[in-house]
């Protein structure tokens, strides 16, 4: 009766956001957010993905086709910047980075190359896909409104769920400084993701156009172009 009662008392504080869930010890609210975004299966074996978007952009008069390449494995993020006045390329490579735009390389300074590796880790879908590989240095707690995400015991993004399990919004402040809305759930092949995203204000929103999971990154190229 006592070992009973101490796993029910252990495993309500782990409900409740009392202490850090590691992957292995996977919860009913981590399993109904994976139901929710598709098959698990295409998740655990994707390298990376490309997604293509439309985004809006305070600032700027007409709206950006946007195109990203990210490795979920190492920090490598490609994006393209398109419309009728900007053609513009941004890459960081590990621990560098640089942007092309109107045929000049611009190298990164220290302070962007860091920026953009912070955001790597929490990408809501290499979070997916950390979750479906069931990665060690993974770990999350519950909270009233969200599920906060650790990776080696870092803080790195926070994800809302409706009662489904579908992502509603998500953030990487832990004081929800920053918070991106989510719209409608769609299949995207095997997956399912939001259609659009958006920022309160309107200084910021995208439409998701296509979303795919990539099982290789050999053919993707994150080297800098030769002058």
């Amino acid at each position: 009766m006592k070992k009973i009662l101490i796993l029910f008392l252990s495993t309500a504080m782990c409900w409740y956001g009392n202490s850090q869930e590691t992957n292995t010890q996977r919860p009913g609210y981590i399993d109904k957010l994976m139901k929710a975004v598709g098959d698990e299966n295409s998740w655990r074996m994707a390298k990376g993905f490309h997604m293509l978007e439309i985004a809006h952009i305070g600032g700027y008069k007409l709206p950006l086709v946007r195109e990203f390449w990210i490795d979920f494995e190492q920090p490598r993020i490609k994006m393209t910047n398109r419309n009728a006045v900007q053609n513009q390329e941004r890459v960081l490579n590990i621990d560098q980075g640089w942007t092309l735009e109107n045929d000049e390389i611009t190298e990164w300074e220290e302070r962007t190359v860091d920026g953009f590796r912070s955001f790597w880790p929490g990408i809501p879908t290499r979070i997916f896909q950390l979750i479906a590989s069931n990665n060690p240095g993974l770990s999350y707690t519950m909270e009233e409104d969200r599920i906060n995400f650790y990776i080696d015991g870092e803080f790195a993004v926070w994800i809302a769920t409706d009662l489904e399990g579908n992502p509603v919004a998500y953030g990487r402040s832990n004081n929800h400084a920053e918070t991106h809305f989510l719209g409608e759930m769609m299949a995207y092949g095997p997956v399912r993701l939001w259609k659009e995203a958006f920022e309160p204000g309107g200084q910021w929103s995208v439409t998701m156009v296509d979303y795919k999971l990539l099982n290789t990154m050999s053919n993707i190229s994150y080297s800098k172009p030769k002058n």
